[in-house]
C-alpha cells in the first residue's frame, strides 16, 4: 500500500469514527429523560396518599395553573415548543406518582437528556404551585408540611 493509499484510508476511517461518535452523542442527548422532585410520606396511610396524589393530579392539570407557570419559565422557547401548544405539551409531561415501596409522591417532568437544566427549574416551580394549591384543597396536607417543619427544626436545635 502506499502513501496516498494509506492517507486516503486514514482520513476516510477518521471520518468514519467521528460520524459514528456524534450519531452515538447526539443519539444520547435525545434520549427520554426525567426530572422530578420527591415528597417524602414515610409512616402514612395509603389511602391518604393516594388522595394527595388526586389532588396534586386534579392541580397539575388545570390549565390556567398551567399556563402561568409555562409563561413564567419561557416552557415554549426553552423546550422548542410551539407557544399555542406550550400547555397541552406541559400537561403531557407531567407525571404525579405516589411510589408505595420508596414511600414518597413524585412529581416529574418528561423532556430530554439535553434539556435537564430547564426541566430542573421548570419542576422546582411545578412543585412550589403544586403545594402551594394542595394545601387549599387537602388541609391535611398543610398539618403534614407543618409537622415535618417541627421535625426539621428539632433535628436542628440537636446539632452542636
Amino acid at each position: 500500500m502506499n502513501k496516498k493509499t494509506f492517507l486516503v484510508t486514514a482520513i476516510i476511517g477518521f471520518l468514519f469514527v467521528g460520524g459514528v461518535g456524534f450519531g452515538l452523542y447526539t443519539w444520547k442527548e435525545n434520549a427520554p429523560s426525567i426530572r422530578a422532585i420527591a415528597i417524602p410520606v414515610n409512616g402514612l396511610p395509603t389511602e391518604l396518599c393516594e388522595g394527595w396524589e388526586a389532588a396534586f393530579q386534579e392541580v397539575l392539570s388545570d390549565e390556567a395553573i398551567l399556563q402561568d407557570i409555562a409563561d413564567e419559565t419561557e416552557y415554549a422557547e426553552k423546550l422548542g415548543v410551539p407557544p399555542e401548544e406550550a400547555v397541552s405539551h406541559l400537561k403531557k409531561a407531567i407525571e404525579v406518582e405516589f411510589v408505595k415501596r420508596k414511600n414518597w409522591i413524585q412529581i416529574g417532568l418528561w423532556g430530554k437528556k439535553r434539556q435537564n437544566e430547564d426541566l430542573e427549574k421548570i419542576v422546582e416551580l411545578l412543585h412550589e404551585t403544586a403545594v402551594e394549591n394542595i394545601v387549599k384543597i387537602e388541609p391535611s396536607f398543610q398539618q403534614y408540611l407543618d409537622a415535618i417543619k417541627k421535625q426539621q427544626a428539632a433535628a436542628k436545635s440537636r446539632q452542636p
